[in-house]
């Protein structure tokens, strides 16, 4: 309890009297909530004396992170509906948002979810959550939607049941908006979601979060143009992605559209680009779950390399050139491994190893665009060359994460979220990098 109480007196003062002012908000809010936890104790009492006739569990979703807000849900929804891993008896499942107290939510994946899910006030549900945690028998089964071992489709369930829809008027509305960007209803289009600092920066201030160790996740939206202008004249769209962004998509091309800077953008056309693009393109952010869930293509550009999305032929993936500077050499898909950056998040790490992550450069961008067009359009499969490389990837990326030391696994959340290796790498990047598969 003192070092709570010290914390929030170091928080005042280094932050001043808005902090102050907001810490007394939260003082408030804790004391009006007192007369909930004793509704709370009586309702925690009554599913538990219900539980021999019917089952009650619950959860507290968070919608702060939008790729979990997005993808967890939807595959327990799955589960629910394809009776994977449920209980044998009546169940009733009660849910609850929360927003933590973030503006910077996606308003129109709450309404879908909504309408799918059975939620309750969460000044009700949340306290009943809160006093379940804290007693040691006869707890209420919490179903733990949003754990690390559940944001990843290894089992592609999406691919048997579609779990979120639009209603008739949100269809319509979908359509009016894309003819107000200049499309005709038959056009298509591609979402290009590059990351940069702007959106965490938005969501928490770097004042009260260090946001430096993401550096090496974020892309320059410049190095895009040329796989944009590409698309274009291969007759699609472009919609540059994101609620907010660093810097504007220099481009006089009326077929890519600066979407993050658009008076057009909204929640809701956030989700419904999403969900009709004819494939995405990511850096890796939550945004690419919109079109996962909705079963559209994805073209990864992704680190760390044990972050590959391995389980869904609709993938194709490519990743940063990794260079040793003391040796002045670029490290295989092995040596990543070995050199304990599979699953390096910071990009201290990196500086720590002696590891300099090379930007892609807009011609390979280009390349891998393209594949995936040809992907995507073709259906085509790997075929000679393409197709051992294809085996010779798999191969040892299978191999390198069952040989990661125990102290690994025990770090890397992901170790079991591969499932059966299905995705491509990009056979552009291993014809001309034959070194990277030693």
């Amino acid at each position: 309890m003192l070092k709570y109480l010290l914390k929030q007196f170091r928080d005042v003062k280094r932050e001043g009297h808005k902090e102050f002012i907001k810490k007394l908000s939260l003082l408030f809010k804790l004391i009006t909530t007192i007369p909930f936890y004793l509704v709370a104790v009586v309702c925690w009492v009554f599913i538990t004396l219900v539980r021999p006739f019917v089952l009650i569990r619950i959860d507290v979703i968070s919608s702060t992170n939008f790729g979990y807000f997005v993808l967890t849900p939807a595959l327990y929804y799955c589960k629910k509906k394809l009776k994977i891993d449920q209980p044998e008896r009546k169940c009733i499942d009660l849910f609850c948002l929360d927003h933590q107290g973030f503006k910077k939510y996606n308003k129109q994946i709450e309404k879908m979810w909504r309408r799918k899910l059975f939620f309750l006030p969460s000044i009700l549900l949340k306290p009943i959550y809160n006093i379940n945690k804290i007693i040691p028998k006869y707890k209420i089964p919490t179903l733990n939607i949003q754990s690390k071992l559940n944001i990843r489709d290894v089992e592609n369930l999406i691919e048997k049941y579609q779990p979120l829809s639009f209603t008739k008027e949100e269809e319509k509305i979908g359509k009016e908006n894309l003819f107000k960007f200049g499309l005709n209803e038959n056009d298509k289009f591609v979402c290009l979601a590059v990351r940069d600092a702007a959106y965490q920066n938005e969501k928490i201030s770097p004042k009260l979060t260090d946001w430096s160790h993401h550096n090496f996740r974020n892309e320059d939206i410049d190095n895009f143009t040329l796989a944009a202008e590409e698309l274009t004249k291969r007759g699609y769209f472009v919609f540059r992605m994101g609620v907010v962004a660093e810097k504007q998509f220099k481009t006089n091309n009326p077929k890519i559209i600066d979407y993050a800077f658009s008076k057009y953008r909204s929640d809701f056309m956030d989700v419904y680009l999403g969900a009709k693009c004819s494939f995405c393109i990511s850096t890796g952010l939550g945004f690419d779950e919109v079109p996962y869930v909705f079963g559209r293509p994805i073209a990864y550009l992704v680190l760390p390399v044990g972050e590959f999305r391995t389980h869904n032929e609709k993938f194709l993936i490519t990743t940063k050139k990794h260079l040793l500077l003391n040796e002045n050499r670029k490290l295989s898909l092995s040596e990543i491994f070995k050199y304990g950056l599979a699953y390096a998040f910071d990009t201290k790490i990196y500086e720590k190893k002696g590891v300099k992550l090379i930007d892609y450069e807009p011609e390979e961008i280009k390349e891998f665009t393209l594949e995936m067009l040809e992907m995507t359009e073709n259906k085509s499969k790997t075929r000679g060359e393409s197709e051992i490389l294809q085996k010779s990837f798999q191969k040892i990326y299978k191999t390198s994460l069952e040989n990661l030391s125990p102290e690994e696994k025990g770090k890397s959340p992901y170790i079991k979220s591969h499932g059966e290796i299905k995705s491509n790498f990009s056979s552009s990047f291993l014809e001309k990098n034959n070194w990277w598969l030693k």
